[in-house]
């Protein structure tokens, strides 16, 4: 399992790599390039991977596979679409499911709730500013323990009264 995780963080930083190269190239472009450049930065830069866990989605109707990882400032979920059980799911229900492919900014985070799934005290409901909010689901509580720590401090809003702690 120690290996799987080595493995995605060098594909990772290689992918930051070739991102350079490309960078290189479209410099060389006009004044759209460059805008359109500085844009892609901003969204796919974000920094070492601080945790990377197998995990599921748990969605309405659908349950997925697959690798919750988390940077310095983003989470970032991608589902396994080579799982058997996921490829059992009718694509007509995949349409109305979010975060298959998700990624979500810290600062968009407003609230981070433990949850129970299946009578286990495995997985964590995130929620966003937009009002939305998407639930993970972990091998073992040790897991959650880490994805909480390695998460922004957040609390349910000074409306509340609750400060903003774990």
């Amino acid at each position: 399992e120690e290996d799987v995780v080595k493995s995605k963080k060098t594909f990772r930083s290689q992918a930051v790599v070739n991102q350079n190269a490309e960078t290189e190239l479209m410099l060389e472009g006009d004044d759209d390039a460059v805008s359109l450049l500085q844009e892609k930065e901003i969204d796919n830069l974000a920094g070492p991977v601080v945790l990377s866990t197998p995990a599921q989605l748990i969605a309405p109707v659908v349950v997925a596979k697959g690798t919750l990882s988390i940077t310095t400032t983003e989470i970032y979920f991608e589902v396994d679409e080579d799982d058997q059980a996921f490829k059992k799911i009718d694509p007509k229900v995949l349409a109305y499911t979010e975060g298959l492919h998700g990624k979500w900014m810290f600062s968009e985070i407003r609230a981070v709730f433990s949850r129970r799934y299946l009578l286990q005290n495995t997985a964590l409901e995130v929620f966003m500013a937009n009002r939305t909010s998407v639930m993970f689901n972990f091998p073992d509580q040790a897991t959650v323990k880490k994805v909480v720590y390695s998460l922004p401090r957040v609390g349910v809003g000074t409306s509340y009264g609750l400060p903003q702690a774990r």
